[in-house]
């Protein structure tokens, strides 16, 4: 039935009532919803809009709104409040539990105990459980199941209304529970910012939103406090360590929508309150002036330099005649491999063999690989035992195929445990390797390489391989450039390019666009590295699916698992969203009668698409960068099970929320990883991102052919374009006045 009234302290309010039919749409990130309710079996389904909670079809709600008319859709309800209540009719208690809203109440179930107590199931329910023990085939077990499961819902569907009505999506709704339980409305009241602190995903602009929800004044030292955290929280995100005052004062007041120089007021507070918890660290930057860390960020990158200065200082053992049984090693390597080792090469060979931290760098092309692998068997000839690591699972198979010992990911090195959310690899229960080599370098983030340098036994070595001149880590710190540029440690840097890999057209080109040439593509289509032009964005867009679909399947690729098209941007035309929604289409239709699939953030997900892992998930083991291909989809209750290089993952249906296609990608998550083709769109729609790391880095992620889409303009922008290199670190500074 619906009921028009005006409620207290408003006008032209209604108030409808029905059981929720539908979901057809809602956005997973501020929680707008289009639903259908039923408001009786005589009348209509009305077409309801809104922010809505986590209400699930079949449940019953009292909606407050007010009639409007959409021009493409008609007549809507637009809901400015909802509540969760109890249906009144036989007929609408049967619809409610038989909807699965709880646990345990399936449709058999459902119907024998709505037949035995009528319009009275739910108060029996509330108040006389054990009444449900007089229906036949409902024992103590079963009954003690369905209660918990009543209790529950009940307990947490008030929490659900709270944090729906104070802005908080779906998305993170059930996280929120899963971390404080019945509490999280004291909790959120008391101190919103703490869902930033303890909820992955919620950062400061949410939390600030919920503040304002509940009355948190906006000079109010909690919001000032939560705001300095996650400033430095976002300079870390673009890879700096610290900020100076001038720039914390300067971003706190657009932030906080204060005046500058009452920011200035509130962050002497805040700082003297947060240096004298030691939740941030200050520090004195020569030629800067004051600057300050998260203590996390200092703590890594003060534990980077002192551990790489511990291991200089520290002699290694002299072995008589070793120089030339080195020597006499490597010639009889070379001469078995067939691989003559260039005058580079050598030296670079005995200086990581000799040296307690090494770095190896160098473009395609100049025999790094090679290289590393005789460093490793010459490491291993002479008795040290080895370990290899990589930041991701794919560079980590990748050197497991070409090098004398098997690869694990840092994570798997260091033994991360979900559990105690810690690596159990640390100065008490270091590796029990002597040599730590780590492929793709540049991707160590400071957090990483601390965890790294802190496992190393005290009289251990570490070998870093990597090209400097890729795009750096995501997260904070230029680790590989700043060991290098401090001049500390030892390193060569790899130059020439070798006889095979000079006929390489992608060879070529990474090295013209490093030097800020504009590389010549050969116009012959038989070579490994193209440059297709075309001018606007729409048919970019069709080549590449073109491309992806037809041209290259036919000369033996597989659309899903050998082709990567890598793109600058997440959103736009030519964006990972809109291209990944059109592959999807186009190479992972619906099956026709299968209806097994998993929908989570206006994403759909089928068996056979191709998937990766965007956050760090320490529970799961898997981690920002990791791709997969979905086996199953939709069973169990809407879980996903999803095969990856070396493992398969079952995700729950929160869990999915850190999945995304992966038909297109950013070129910044296909960092350590390689690709038989890449496809690398290059437009001025990306202008802001088109930096020649970013396209130095996409070309050499092609092993065996590289096709750039887009127009001279916007490669020529981006091999100019050199702005992203400079990060605030010191730890160059560190190393060079470490002992």
């Amino acid at each position: 039935m619906q009921q028009e009234l005006a409620l207290e302290g408003t006008s032209n309010l209604t108030v409808i009532q029905g059981e929720l039919q539908k979901i057809s749409f809602q956005n997973s990130e501020n929680g707008w919803t289009v639903a259908r309710l039923r408001t009786s079996d005589a009348e209509p389904i009305v077409t309801v809009v809104g922010h809505f909670g986590k209400i699930r079809p079949g449940e019953f709600c009292e909606v407050h709104g007010e009639w409007t008319e959409n021009k493409k859709f008609g007549k809507q309800f637009k809901a400015l409040h909802i509540n969760i209540i109890y249906p009144k009719s036989v007929a609408g208690i049967l619809r409610y539990l038989k909807s699965g809203v709880i646990k345990g109440i399936g449709e058999k179930t459902a119907e024998a105990i709505v037949k035995h107590f009528g319009d009275q199931t739910l108060e029996v329910l509330d108040n006389d459980p054990d009444r449900l023990l007089s229906i036949p085939k409902i024992g103590k077990r079963k009954k003690i199941e369905i209660i918990r499961a009543w209790n529950e819902r009940k307990k947490f569907r008030d929490v659900e209304i709270f944090l729906s009505a104070n802005g908080i999506s779906p998305a993170f709704i059930t996280r929120i529970i899963r971390i404080y339980g019945a509490d999280a409305p004291e909790r959120v009241q008391q101190d919103p910012y703490c869902l930033a602190r303890d909820v992955p995903g919620i950062g400061f602009i949410s939390a600030d939103a919920v503040a304002q929800q509940v009355g948190i004044e906006l000079d109010s030292p909690l919001r000032v406090k939560a705001a300095l955290s996650y400033q430095l929280e976002v300079a870390e995100g673009e890879g700096h360590c610290f900020q100076t005052r001038d720039q914390l004062n300067d971003s706190l007041s657009i932030l906080l929508k204060i005046p500058r120089v009452r920011v200035e007021e509130l962050l002497e507070n805040a700082l003297g309150e947060l240096l004298e918890t030691e939740s941030i660290v200050f520090d004195e930057a020569p030629g800067i002036g004051d600057v300050y860390y998260s203590k996390a960020c200092f703590d890594a990158e003060a534990m980077v330099a002192s551990q790489v200065a511990r291991l200089l200082s520290a002699p290694m053992p002299n072995e008589p005649g070793s120089g030339d049984r080195i020597e006499r090693w490597l010639k009889s390597y070379s001469e078995a491999s067939g691989q003559p080792f260039s005058p580079e090469q050598l030296a670079a060979v005995k200086t990581a063999v000799e040296s307690r931290v090494f770095i190896l760098t160098g473009g395609p092309g100049v025999g790094k690989t090679t290289t590393a692998n005789a460093i490793i068997r010459l490491l291993i000839k002479m008795g040290r035992s080895v370990s290899l690591g990589a930041p991701t699972g794919r560079a980590a198979q990748r050197l497991s195929e070409v090098a004398a010992v098997g690869a694990k990911t840092i994570h798997r090195l260091l033994e991360w445990s979900a559990s105690e959310h810690t690596f159990l690899r640390d100065e008490v229960n270091p590796l029990d390797s002597q040599v730590v080599i780590i492929d793709e370098a540049s991707m160590l983030d400071i957090h990483l390489a601390a965890a790294l340098m802190r496992s190393l036994k005290p009289n251990g070595q570490i070998i870093f391989i990597g090209d400097v001149d890729q795009l750096p880590s995501v997260g904070p710190g230029n680790v590989l450039r700043d060991l290098i540029e401090s001049k500390a440690v030892p390193f060569t840097k790899l130059a020439q390019i070798f006889r095979q890999a000079a006929g390489s057209a992608i060879v070529q080109a990474a090295h013209m666009i490093n030097r800020g040439e504009i590389p010549v593509f050969p116009e012959a289509n038989n070579t490994d590295c193209q440059f297709l032009i075309i001018d606007d964005p729409a048919d970019i867009k069709d080549a590449i699916k073109t491309l992806v679909h037809t041209t290259l399947p036919k000369s033996g690729y597989d659309p899903i698992k050998d082709i990567q098209v890598l793109t600058p941007m997440n959103r736009g035309p030519l964006g990972t969203h809109v291209l990944n929604e059109d592959l999807q289409n186009l190479l992972n239709p619906p099956a026709a009668g299968i209806g097994e699939k998993l929908e989570t953030d206006n994403q759909i997900f089928r068996p056979g698409d191709k998937v990766i892992q965007t956050v760090n998930n320490y529970d799961l083991n898997v981690f920002n960068g990791d791709i997969g291909y979905i086996e199953h989809a939709g069973f169990d209750g809407g879980q996903l099970l999803v095969n990856f290089v070396d493992r398969k993952i079952t995700y729950t249906k929160d869990d999915a929320y850190d999945l995304k296609l992966a038909y297109a990608i950013t070129i910044h998550k296909a960092q350590g990883s390689e690709f038989p083709v890449v496809i690398i769109p290059v437009s001025m729609q990306h202008f802001i991102m088109l930096q020649r790391n970013l396209i130095y880095t996409a070309l050499t992620r092609a092993r065996k052919l590289a096709i750039l889409i887009g127009t001279p303009t916007a490669l020529l922008q981006a091999i100019k374009t050199q702005t992203s290199l400079k990060r605030q670190t010191l730890l160059v500074q560190r190393l060079n006045r470490e002992p």
